[in-house]
């Protein structure tokens, strides 16, 4: 875990230093469960084993994004996403543009969920971002 402080360092006339903690972050990313497998109304997520199925048929999902954006949702289910904390949760590189890279992963995971299902696991929540739903029945 880092922590990003903000102090004030003030010098006076006779050279005396002071310092002011002014605030304290902690730049923990969240956790992504590892010991767990995840199974909601049909799908399966398995993170040990890289796989995500539903009802048994096996989803071609890419490694780098994909999966691990669908497993990061899924791993806080109804918690609301920026799209800002979903980038910074799975990509490593510094960002270029947030808001297109994860808008067109997400996309691509429905496009992939739609092959074998109607439900929509990941909602989008206007003026926000996204969240992984459990969704009941077919």
């Amino acid at each position: 875990m880092e922590q990003i402080e903000i102090i004030l360092r003030t010098t006076d006339t006779t050279g005396k230093v002071t310092e002011q903690l002014l605030a304290k972050f902690n730049t923990e990313k969240p956790v992504i469960r590892r010991d767990k497998v995840f199974q909601y109304s049909g799908l399966r997520i398995d993170p040990d084993k890289h796989q995500i199925s539903y009802q048994g048929n096996v989803l071609p999902l890419t490694e780098t994004y994909e999966f691990q954006t669908l497993v990061y949702l899924a791993s806080h289910p109804e918690q609301v996403f920026t799209k800002e904390q979903i980038y910074q949760a799975v990509w490593k590189e510094e960002p270029v543009d947030v808001s297109s890279a994860v808008f067109c992963i997400i996309g691509n995971i429905r496009q992939k969920l739609r092959k074998v299902t109607t439900k929509e696991y990941i909602q989008t929540v206007w003026g926000v971002g996204y969240k992984f739903v459990d969704v009941p029945g077919e």
